[in-house]
């Protein structure tokens, strides 16, 4: 059966407040902002399926990546307001992650718990099955409750 879709490029997340969402992506993880930008007409109203005035986007990347990317987008006067879910303690089914390599997880974790946000678990040294390594790893939440999961391949 042929392919229908190609690699993903890039997972966008829906964002309440741009610049606290920055400061964690740039500003902590340490990624680069690839394209800025705002897009308006009646297309993204239609596309976001909700009357708004358009929406700021930013595309941030690792190291100039062209895959893997993460999208960063604020919508501009939506109405009625979007909804602002709580950020739970504790990983749940059906949430997806975005799995990001580190070489300094033990300084992205206290830099992270220092900023606030919501660290589900401090690194945890996982073996990893038939390979003469392991990982530590930890989740945190994003400012807007997105599931990140940090990673840094160690000696086994």
């Amino acid at each position: 059966m042929p392919a229908h879709t190609e690699a993903v490029k890039r997972t966008t997340i829906l964002v309440r407040d741009m610049q606290k969402s920055l400061a964690f992506y740039r500003d902590i993880l340490g990624w680069d902002v690839f394209y800025e930008g705002d897009v308006d007409g009646e297309g993204v109203a239609q596309l976001m399926g909700m009357p708004c005035t358009g929406v700021k986007m930013v595309v941030l990347n690792a190291h100039g990546s062209q895959f893997g990317n993460v999208g960063l987008m604020e919508v501009k006067a939506a109405a009625p307001p979007m909804e602002n879910p709580p950020q739970p303690q504790r990983i749940s089914y059906g949430e997806a992650a975005l799995v990001i390599s580190t070489q300094n997880i033990l300084a992205l974790h206290d830099a992270i718990a220092k900023a606030g946000y919501v660290v589900i678990n401090p690194p945890a040294k996982i073996g990893v099955p038939g390979r003469p390594m392991a990982v530590l790893e930890m989740f945190v939440r994003d400012p807007d409750g997105v599931l990140v999961n940090l990673t840094q391949r160690i000696a086994a």
